[in-house]
């Protein structure tokens, strides 16, 4: 019978354009009328059920010899659904492999709940979503996740990457994303939420948290603000321990709550509370039934938290579901049915994982929930009105989502996974993605101006890694911009070094024949950066004798990057802020389906200069004690730390004369300032010039070092300059080039083929230039000047290079640039008074 009700279930096309609900239509008008009459016409089962969400992760089929992943429906899951009127599951990784795959499980479970002769209401279809290190999807757009969102300050980065997974979870049919997390990581020894979290600034958190949302549920997925009251200041993972944060509700209030709060003004859908005992808030004890030790009520379970302060002080009366009830700082202390029961007294509107269900077996364990609840309501130690407005607060989420107009629609299961195909994983969106993912990577530290690497063709990079996937992703990103034409072919060895600590034979001869090396770095908790630790030992070993053997080399942190203070002997670290690596039969291609993370690839287009690194550090890193111990009264680097101008020299103002008497010599006069820590050594830069209005004469130097110059053709010039140690310290170096007018023009310029000095690896550095229009005239040698002609010759003959305020607020026009700014990025760019042309990028073979 039942198999034969779950056929009928899956081959249903559609049903009427009215709601219905246990056989009896609604007409209301708004959705909080609409939820109240809705659940109004529902048994008290039917609205319990409407607050329980189990996993169906696993499930073992009568006869079956062990579970496996649930990827499509089956009669008994079937039946779990139908029986308890669920009101919604949560899909992991295990059920979303693919995407014709994930669209036809979810639609077949809409399908069983939409058909259930009772109440027929859709699921709520919940995953974890959040970007970066958490994603569930198998196939699709992954995101750089919450720190590096941070690390790049934008509301519209933030608001995009949303948006990117608000619509690919829309097309296969999920309509809750548990995402944004909105944990203020104030706590560098936090071991599960670190790079989950946007940043230590709360306020920070706040701003693109809300953006975040906002582009999630603007493609109609409901949004999840979590941990409330706040994940980010323990030292204990709550999926195995239980936490504690001893603040006062002051305190809260200054930190921990603010995110929250702005998001509530913005109009959350659900926020998902944290197992944490927050002891000065609730008094309340537990005897733990692990140890018999009397425990603070954690803040899932305590109506002081979630009535007192979320839905009373906070105003919030949105949906509140519990974070998973099987973590261990619930289920090691309090019984299934008691910590149910606590939870929804103290406010909880859907008990997420009540129990683990794996079999039919397993479905024993939620009857007794299930039948103690109701006894616990005909008891009066649960009041009915708990339930009802419970059901009422998610019965309006699914009309506001609109998830209750499932019912009515009429597309088939081709059309959905249609959809789904063109939406998940699109170009566009992994443009997006990528855009995102560059703009985070942060650069702490580039001595001797390490980055960007240069490598000739043909040179050897060696890649060394944690995990073979992450060498995969490394070389998906190195691969891509050979590609792209922004970096030579060159050769690439790899090593992984996974539980190994020290540098083997293998390992030193792969370092010794290469010319640069990229070591990255992995530290999830603070036990990793200590002395004896693996994920510390062999990069630090690396380094050590990269340097010995003077190779350029890089450290690449991947995940939690209060790492760095452990690498005070790079020169140069990069921070990429997600470790999640590529599947190897993926990392040699350009163009990648599966799921994968993007941060490993934006870095290494930031390390060989293809992209302008803009991160900064969203958190401050502590310093190190000796024995590796964080330090949090000293900063290894403070908030907000980042050096983006690898390849920028500085400014570069350029000043002449506005008139030039026809067949006199001329100065120009080149100032190089703010020269951002570039170092001593030869500079080249080319300068071309109209031969039929100038002739070069000589040039001089104005600083201590060299300055050579070296006619190519009739129209260029190229300059060699020898920076030194003093000039730099002095931080301002002048030349003088020296040119003879030799035919009358209104209006003629310099033209400069290459905008930048190229240093002896042969990196460009950008230069900012600001360049004066002047005109050749015949000699006035028998008309004397009159006093007011005598003021402005004068004027003429000021240096305009340093005088750009009078044109600041203007935009370059075509055919005049008198004082104006010009701004390029890297490359071998092209520059004529008042007109930029289009840069290339400058490569050396």
């Amino acid at each position: 019978m039942l198999l034969k009700k779950l056929a009928a279930i899956l081959t249903v096309a559609s049903i009427g354009a009215t709601i219905f609900t246990s056989n009896k239509e609604v007409m209301a008008t708004d959705s909080y009328s609409k939820a109240k009459e809705i659940v109004s016409n529902m048994t008290l089962e039917e609205k319990l059920g409407q607050m329980i969400m189990p996993d169906f992760r696993m499930w073992q089929e009568e006869g079956a010899k062990e579970p496996s992943d649930l990827t499509e429906i089956n009669s008994e899951v079937a039946e779990v659904i139908d029986k308890y009127d669920l009101g919604g599951v949560i899909l992991f990784a295990e059920n979303v492999k693919e995407i014709s795959q994930t669209t036809t499980l979810i639609h077949d479970l809409q399908e069983v709940a939409i058909n259930d002769e009772d109440g027929n209401l859709p699921l709520l279809i919940t995953l974890d979503q959040e970007g970066g290190i958490v994603t569930r999807l198998g196939e699709g757009t992954n995101l750089p996740g919450n720190m590096a969102l941070g690390a790049t300050r934008s509301e519209k980065s933030s608001y995009d990457a949303g948006y990117v997974i608000g619509k690919e979870l829309n097309a296969l049919g999920v309509n809750v994303d548990f995402a944004p997390v909105l944990d203020t990581n104030n706590n560098p020894e936090n071991p599960v939420i670190g790079v989950r979290s946007i940043s230590s600034n709360p306020e920070l958190v706040g701003k693109l948290g809300k953006n975040i949302a906002k582009g999630i549920q603007d493609q109609g997925v409901a949004a999840t603000a979590k941990h409330f009251p706040g994940h980010g200041d323990t030292a204990t993972d709550s999926h195995y321990g239980l936490p504690m944060v001893d603040k006062s509700i002051e305190e809260l209030r200054e930190t921990e709550l603010k995110p929250f709060k702005i998001a509530i003004e913005n109009g959350i859908d659900m926020i998902m509370t944290a197992h944490i005992q927050f002891p000065q808030i609730e008094k309340d004890t537990f005897i733990s039934k692990k140890d018999g030790s009397q425990i603070s009520i954690p803040a899932t379970l305590s109506d002081d938290i979630i009535k007192g302060i979320l839905r009373e002080e906070m105003e919030y009366d949105g949906v509140v579901i519990t974070d998973a009830m099987n973590m261990k700082a619930i289920s090691d202390h309090f019984g299934e049915l008691e910590s149910t029961k606590m939870a929804i007294n103290a406010g909880i509107d859907i008990i997420f994982m009540p129990t683990i269900l794996r079999n039919n077996e397993d479905v024993k364990k939620l009857d007794y929930i299930v039948n103690g609840i109701l006894d616990s309501i005909k008891s009066g130690e649960i009041k009915e009105e708990e339930i009802t407005d419970s059901a009422e607060r998610i019965v309006k989420l699914k009309i506001d989502r609109g998830i209750i107009d499932l019912k009515n629609n009429n597309a088939s299961l081709e059309e959905k996974i249609k959809k789904a195909k063109k939406t998940v994983g699109s170009v566009e969106n992994r443009n997006i993605e990528r855009r995102i993912s560059e703009e985070a990577i942060t650069i702490t530290k580039n001595e001797e101006n390490i980055l960007p690497l240069n490598p000739k063709e043909g040179e050897k990079v060696l890649l060394i890694a944690p995990n073979e996937s992450q060498i995969h992703s490394m070389k998906f990103g190195i691969n891509r911009l050979i590609h792209e034409n922004s970096l030579n072919n060159i050769k690439l060895d790899t090593y992984e070094y996974n539980n190994i600590g020290i540098i083997d034979d293998v390992l030193k001869e792969k370092i010794e024949s290469s010319d640069y090396i990229i070591v990255a770095s992995l530290s999830s908790n603070a036990n990793h950066l200590k002395p004896g630790a693996w994920n510390r030992d062999l990069p630090r070993s690396v380094i050590d004798y990269g340097n010995k053997l003077n190779k350029d080399t890089v450290l690449i942190s991947l995940r939690n990057p209060y790492d760095l203070a452990a690498y005070d002997n790079a020169k140069a670290q990069v921070v990429a802020y997600g470790f999640k690596g590529m599947d190897p039969t993926e990392g040699d291609t350009l163009f990648p389906t599966k799921s994968s993370g993007p941060n490993i690839p934006a870095s290494m287009g930031v390390v060989f200069g293809a992209v302008e690194p803009k991160g900064k550090l969203p958190v401050d890193i502590p310093s190190l004690n000796n024995d590796g111990t964080m330090n949090t009264e000293v900063n290894y680097y403070d908030y907000g730390h980042g050096i983006t101008n690898i390849n920028s020299l500085g400014n570069v103002n350029i000043s002449m004369n506005k008139k030039i008497n026809l067949g006199d010599n001329f100065q120009v006069k080149f100032n190089l300032s703010d020269f951002n820590e570039i170092v001593a050594g030869k500079y080249r830069a080319k300068i071309k010039f109209q031969g039929e209005k100038l002739e070069f004469i000589n040039g001089k130097v104005e600083f201590s070092g060299d300055l050579q110059t070296n006619i190519i053709d009739n129209n260029t010039l190229e300059v060699l300059i020898n920076l030194e140690e003093g000039s730099l310290k002095a931080n301002e170096v002048n030349f003088i080039l020296e040119f003879k007018a030799i035919d009358k023009a209104e209006l003629t310029s310099i033209e400069i083929t290459s905008s930048e000095l190229i240093d002896e690896k042969g990196r460009c550095f950008k230069q900012k230039y600001v360049i004066s229009e002047f005109s050749i005239e015949d000699n006035k040698e028998d008309k004397p000047l009159s006093p007011d002609e005598d003021k402005e010759d004068e004027e003429n003959n000021e240096d305009l290079g340093n005088s750009d305020d009078n044109n600041k607020d203007e935009l370059p026009q075509t055919g005049s640039g008198v004082g104006k700014e010009f701004i390029f990025g890297l490359g071998s760019l092209s520059l004529l008074v008042g007109i930029g042309l289009k840069s290339k990028r400058f490569k050396r073979k």
